[in-house]
């Protein structure tokens, strides 16, 4: 059985992703997962926020998380840096090995909803 090939149907950039990769320190994923959910409906007020996405891995106590926020554009992605983010930041940062990694990245595939009105069809 042939394996479906994946390929962007339009050469626009559909979505940007800010992407976070961090070691949680032992004890702060409750902490952590509350600080999260309290700030989605600030990230839901945002113009142009399509969905966010956390990953959890690692072993016993070491625990690491992938938190990707999904933009409609890159200028939503960084209008979304609001004082009110920087502080919920500086929160999440408190609870995080000292070696955060932080990109923006355009988004190449995706089932999330773009935020275009017009846009019914995923993309593979």
């Amino acid at each position: 059985m042939a394996t479906p090939s994946i390929a962007r149907t339009r050469p626009e950039v559909l979505m940007y992703a800010r992407v976070w990769k961090v070691t949680i320190l032992p004890g702060k994923m409750d902490e952590l997962l509350t600080l999260t959910n309290g700030m989605l409906p600030t990230l839901q007020r945002h113009r142009g926020f399509c969905g966010l996405l956390v990953l959890r891995s690692g072993p016993g106590e070491r625990l690491e998380v992938t938190v990707v926020s999904m933009w409609t554009s890159l200028e939503a992605l960084q209008d979304s840096e609001t004082p009110e983010y920087r502080e919920a930041l500086v929160k999440f940062l408190a609870l995080c090995e000292h070696r955060p990694f932080m990109r923006e990245e355009e988004v190449m595939m995706s089932e999330f909803p773009s935020g275009d009105p017009d846009d019914t069809v995923t993309r593979f």
